[in-house]
């Protein structure tokens, strides 16, 4: 809030007797208390959170780097040597180009996927000198403007590696072929076999296939296209495994290389893999040693020869495509400035989160995170069907009758669900599911309060996010499930989990882990409410131990067991019992978990009058009290307390309400005594006819 007082016009004012003036001054001075200000108040959508101040030259100049380095956002950027991809350049750069790309789909909040980047990018690397003939590209699925284009290509799980031959042609089913492997030599290995079956080869295509021992030397130089330029030297490599790739690649290492050309021979006199060089001139054949047939040592071999003809061949090193020296406080323009202030208000929202603590739910985490399932998990599907729809309809199911949104959200789902329910046991298109959720969201509309990670916002790009909110999500939901009584079925909300984890969470490897730890834990084996609420939290912890000091793991959110002893003393304790399952329970420092205080704990912490507000763009559209369980009764829904706004824990919209009730009778009482003042000095001298009249 913002007081503006104008003290020297105020008191410099003429002599006026006009109420009608004092009045249209104290709406005057009423109009400068912005309400709509401060740290409390501020939107995140759109603006920075209580940060208005000018930027510095230095903090212009800081950001813009920032900025730039961010241009490219996931998991690559212009240091590597892979290429970022777009929806809008994907074809343009993929299809019909007189060079081969290889593709990777990915997600920038999966597990896998941010493990797989370094071997991605050594791939690029180790490769870079086949660029005139392949390129290493990615394309991040998480983003909103690649969403349409992943389920084109139909892109199931994370990361998808796909192959596009030179002069690939759009059309129907064209996704390219695909790749499997997940290891840099398997997929060189996979890749120089498409490379070897390619039919529309362009003209500076190598040849990658074997040729038959021949005597007449002289035919190994002659050129086929017009303008080549003989060469001097012809390298022989023997390979006995006919399947091997080792020859290929190292042709592909020197396709370009002057006065040189690489050939596989298949000899079957020859009982051991080997190298021979032909001399273009003598045409003599001199047999080069090498202690080990591998890419390394046969390309070593072949550059020493070279480097002793005099002949220099240099390694194609990796370099930043990105520009430096431009941009600047200069070069800053009005919509950076903007992206500055976001990024400080970023900031300040983790400083607050920080200073909240861990046990805190966040509407706005919950809101982001069904958003991001229904916009983008299940939307990237061309087809819905069988064991998916299932899936599909259990977890509409649960989000209606559990999922904390105001009327607008509440029609917004039951909706959906009926959309999904009217297809039947037949097949739904994701296209079409995609563009009813967009529909309804904008028929609906305002559904949702925040469009913005906090409680679950990572340090960095693709750090926690959708992951953290997907798990605070079934938390919640469980927790809320339990304290109803809509269903009889304990295994409601776990087994709508399992369903979607299985079906449509993108990160592949993160879900066959959630399936097998769902089986050894006995999921199926849960029975009662209560229960389903402790299964899901050993579980997360179970997961959080096996991830713990990973690439995945937020360096300022280490994955550590929950609840912390400062969190909730009463949570552990000396090992007493027991359990069915012993290990699920126990620590490694003697200690295990108090089962009943762990579930007073959780039930405490994703209670439905706990969700903070914070960072919401709009808090009024968050459902208040019992609004929100309009399909809750019983109990659960007596129960519930009227919830109010509340902006960082700080203070509540009461508060701020009555802070601006007492600003403002302040400013009237300020008003006033001015014009009790003003009045006082120009008031006019008495005299005695005044009183008894003129005579």
């Amino acid at each position: 809030m913002v007081v503006r007082v104008f003290t020297s016009a105020l008191f410099h004012l003429p002599p006026v007797r006009s109420s009608t003036t004092w009045y249209l001054l104290l709406l005057l001075v009423v109009a400068t208390v912005d309400l709509g200000t401060g740290p409390w108040l501020g939107q995140v959508d759109g603006g920075a959170v209580g940060l208005r101040e000018k930027l510095s030259v230095y903090e212009q100049r800081r950001y813009q780097r920032q900025i730039e380095e961010s241009e490219n956002s996931g998991l690559y950027d212009a240091t590597d040597s892979v290429i970022s991809l777009t929806a809008a350049n994907l074809k343009q750069r993929v299809f019909n180009q007189p060079h081969a790309s290889l593709v990777e789909f990915y997600n920038s909040y999966c597990g896998f996927c941010r493990r797989f980047a370094p071997i991605w990018k050594q791939l690029a690397s180790d490769i870079l000198g086949w660029q005139k003939l392949i390129r290493v590209t990615a394309l991040d699925c998480s983003r909103d403007e690649n969403n349409a284009v992943c389920r084109e290509f139909e892109v199931m799980a994370y990361p998808t590696i796909r192959f596009f031959s030179p002069y690939y042609a759009d059309g129907e089913q064209k996704i390219g072929e695909p790749v499997k492997e997940h290891d840099e030599q398997r997929i060189i290995d996979r890749l120089v076999e498409y490379m070897q079956r390619i039919e529309n080869k362009p003209t500076s295509w190598p040849n990658l296939t074997a040729i038959n021992r021949t005597d007449d030397k002289a035919t190994l130089f002659e050129v086929s296209s017009l303008g080549a330029t003989k060469p001097k030297y012809v390298y022989l490599i023997n390979e006995k495994d006919t399947n091997a790739t080792t020859g290929m690649q190292v042709i592909l290492d020197f396709h370009d290389t002057p006065g040189v050309v690489v050939y596989r021979l298949h000899d079957p006199t020859l009982t051991t893999n080997g190298l021979s060089v032909v001399d273009g001139s003598s045409l003599s054949v001199i047999n080069l040693p090498i202690d080990e047939f591998s890419r390394e040592k046969v390309r070593e071999a072949i550059r020493t020869h070279l480097r002793q003809h005099h002949i220099v061949v240099t390694d194609v090193s990796t370099k930043s495509t990105k520009k430096t020296g431009e941009g600047g406080a200069a070069g800053t323009t009005e919509q950076n400035i903007s992206a500055l202030m976001e990024q400080k208000q970023e900031a300040a929202i983790r400083a607050k989160v920080k200073e909240l603590g861990a046990a805190v739910v966040y509407q706005a985490d919950l809101e982001e995170a069904i958003r991001f399932a229904l916009f983008h998990e299940i939307g990237r599907f061309k087809t819905i069907e069988g064991d998916r729809l299932v899936a599909l309809r259990n977890f509409l199911n649960v989000l209606v009758r559990y999922f904390p949104f105001n009327d607008n959200g509440r029609r917004f789902l039951t909706e959906l669900r009926q959309y999904v329910l009217n297809t039947g046991e037949e097949r739904l298109d994701g296209e079409a599911f995609v563009a009813r959720v967009k529909a309804l969201e904008t028929e609906r509309k305002p559904v949702f309060s925040s469009n913005h990670w906090i409680g679950c916002s990572g340090s960095k790009e693709g750090l926690r996010r959708y992951p953290c909110g997907l798990w605070t999500l079934f938390h919640y939901l469980t927790v809320q499930a339990a304290e109803s009584d809509l269903s009889n079925n304990p295994l409601e909300v776990l087994e709508a989990m399992h369903g979607y984890i299985k079906h449509y969470f993108g990160c592949s490897e993160c879900s066959q882990h959630f399936q097998q730890m769902a089986d050894r834990n006995r999921i199926w084996q849960v029975a009662s409410k209560d229960d389903a609420v402790l299964w899901l939290w050993s579980s997360h912890n179970e997961v959080n131990k096996r991830l713990a000091g990973d690439a995945t793991q937020d360096p300022e959110h280490p994955k550590v067991q929950f609840p912390t002893a400062n969190d909730c003393t009463q949570c552990r304790r000396k090992i007493l019992t027991n359990h069915h399952n012993h290990q699920q329970y126990t620590m490694e420092d003697g200690n295990e978990w108090n089962l009943t205080e762990v579930l007073l704990y959780l039930k405490h912490m994703y209670a439905y009058n706990r969700r903070n507000l914070f960072g919401l763009h709009d808090s009024s559209l968050a459902p208040q009290g019992s609004e929100g369980r309009s399909e809750w009764s019983g109990g659960a829904a007596s129960g519930a307390q009227t919830s109010y706004h509340s902006y960082g824990n700080v203070l509540s919209d009461i508060d701020i309400r009555f802070s601006a009730l007492l600003y403002v009778t302040c400013i009237v009482m300020i008003v006033i005594a001015i014009k009790m003042v003003v009045k006082r000095g120009y008031r006019k001298k008495m005299y005695p006819h005044d009183i008894l009249g003129k005579v």
